[in-house]
């Protein structure tokens, strides 16, 4: 049972009170994106439903296939035997995007 203060209402609890607010997306989320360990740009998640692998969803729309992916932390390496024609894709992607 929640006890009330004197007037009745309930206490005012803080912002995200009881909640995982470190599972939340703030309005700035990014990532690294390197290609072979070499830095390519940053990758900015408008909504909170965007992630990582849509960065390979657009590759696989342009016809790149043969990539593997590595996500640590805020740094995505994405691995490739063609790494100069992955690197132009991205570059359009990240200024786009």
């Amino acid at each position: 049972m929640e006890t009330y203060n004197q007037n009745g209402l309930p206490p005012i609890k803080p912002y995200g009170y009881g909640t995982d607010m470190g599972q939340a997306k703030s309005a700035h989320d990014e990532i690294d994106v390197y290609v072979n360990d070499e830095f390519v740009g940053k990758k900015i998640f408008v909504t909170q439903n965007e992630d990582a692998d849509d960065i390979v969803d657009f590759l696989k729309l342009q016809g790149v296939e043969d990539v593997t992916t590595e996500l640590n932390g805020d740094h995505y390496v994405i691995n490739s035997n063609n790494p100069e024609r992955l690197k132009q894709v991205l570059e359009v992607y990240l200024q786009n995007r």
